[in-house]
């Protein structure tokens, strides 16, 4: 009964989503607007980056912004409402779902917006990472060293190659991996970190050696740390809750 509740809630929540989603998504296009080192945004049909500190408006924006939008609305739907099922699966107790649903929730929403504009917003990252790091300080059953080492080792780890590919890896995706780090706590954040790195290696050799990415050129690197972490909630818990 909880999974088909959670189902229903995450038809409900994914069309709340969708909504943030795009418009977080559109600002970069509407307004030129650039977000800790994410310098570059492309045309829909993968032509040449373009600078987002072009003139207001002169971005064109992805057809999923605009005609494609009922598309990626069933999606987003879709994909939150089977993430909410399988979480009403794992999960017992009211505040323990709703506390991985907003985890999820934060997931999805980066995600979609680095596929759509290569942004993870700081208007989600910032309140998230405040939020989780609360959560794990004062939820009974988290270790709080576990938490902190966590939200230290993620971010840590992508804070480094940021600095040293001078933002080829976006600050977004730093922010996102505390996130992530404080939510999974050190123990259920390195299978995160490992189904992250192997599946964005994979996904990145297979866009260059079919060329639909060339050398230099912008990769949304939020869907692998978001996958990463959604596999981890749902195989072995949370700082505060393991489903094992």
């Amino acid at each position: 009964m909880t999974i088909i509740i959670m189902a229903v809630i995450g038809v409900i929540a994914g069309f709340v989503l969708d909504e943030l989603i795009a418009r977080l998504a559109r600002e970069p296009y509407e307004h030129g607007e650039a977000e800790d080192g994410e310098q570059h945004l492309r045309h829909h049909d993968g032509g040449a980056p373009l600078e987002l500190s072009s003139e207001a408006g002169a971005l064109e924006m992805p057809r999923l912004l605009t005609t494609g939008a009922p598309y990626r609305r069933i999606v987003v739907v879709a994909a939150t409402a089977g993430v909410f099922a399988l979480l009403g699966r794992q999960y017992h107790g009211d505040w323990h779902l709703a506390i991985v649903a907003f985890y999820a929730s934060v997931l999805i929403i980066c995600t979609a917006t680095d596929v759509l504009a290569y942004r993870v917003p700081n208007a989600v990252t910032y309140p998230a990472i405040v939020g989780t790091f609360l959560i794990g300080m004062f939820v009974p059953g988290a270790n709080r060293l576990d938490v902190i080492a966590g939200g230290l080792l993620f971010g840590g780890l992508l804070f480094v190659p940021s600095i040293l590919t001078g933002g080829a890896m976006g600050m977004g995706d730093v922010k996102l991996a505390f996130f992530v780090g404080f939510a999974l706590g050190l123990t259920f954040v390195v299978p995160a970190m490992l189904i992250m790195a192997m599946s964005g290696g994979l996904a990145a050799a297979i866009l260059l050696i079919t060329r639909l990415r060339g050398k230099g050129d912008p990769i949304p690197y939020a869907p692998f740390i978001a996958g990463g972490a959604l596999v981890a909630l749902l195989i072995q818990g949370t700082a505060f809750y393991s489903v094992g």
